[in-house]
């Protein structure tokens, strides 16, 4: 075998597998009405993506999916189930990002309440499609967190497009 190949197989992760692992992370988490530093366990890893215990294959396959294509490579994103709040009340439909201290990486919180198997119905292009509402939030806080400078209303539709058509809709 020559010396080229056996550095590129390195570099290569199956489609399918997912690592488990033993890393701790120092999140920030609030109770009783004050913020404070709470250890979590991360369990599953994929590339530079981790992930809590309760995240089902399917789902850690699309957000490393949405990782490769939007390039955020070069940060370790982190990905745990907890309580969204948007000006101090609990929301069910949007995912939360928070940098951690000391150069951890950016922490992706998905509501509890927010389940795999729920469906939303859009309409892209004249036409009504079926979408996980879990998939479209992760999506839309990805695009946010991979293009900052463009509005919210371009994430949502640009995510739109990508669950419905696909990401060649996007990539032009």
């Amino acid at each position: 075998m020559y010396k080229f190949m056996a550095n590129s197989r390195k570099n290569i992760i199956q489609l399918n597998k997912i690592d488990s692992t033993h890393h701790y992370i120092v999140v920030p988490r609030r109770i009783r009405g004050k913020v404070q530093k709470v250890i979590k366990p991360l369990k599953k890893v994929k590339g530079n993506c981790y992930f809590t215990c309760n995240m089902p294959h399917a789902l850690i396959n699309f957000i490393y999916r949405s990782v490769k294509k939007l390039g955020l490579t070069n940060s370790k994103l982190i990905f745990s189930r907890g309580t969204v709040r948007i000006n101090n009340r609990i929301a069910h439909n949007a995912v939360s990002s928070t940098m951690l201290e000391w150069d951890l990486g950016i922490l992706f919180i998905i509501p509890l309440k927010l389940r795999y198997n729920t469906f939303v119905t859009i309409e892209v292009a004249d036409k009504d499609y079926s979408v996980r509402l879990m998939e479209l939030a992760i999506l839309i806080a990805l695009m946010a967190y991979a293009h900052p400078s463009q509005p919210r209303k371009k994430h949502i539709e640009d995510a739109h497009k990508v669950l419905c058509l696909g990401w060649k809709s996007i990539m032009t």
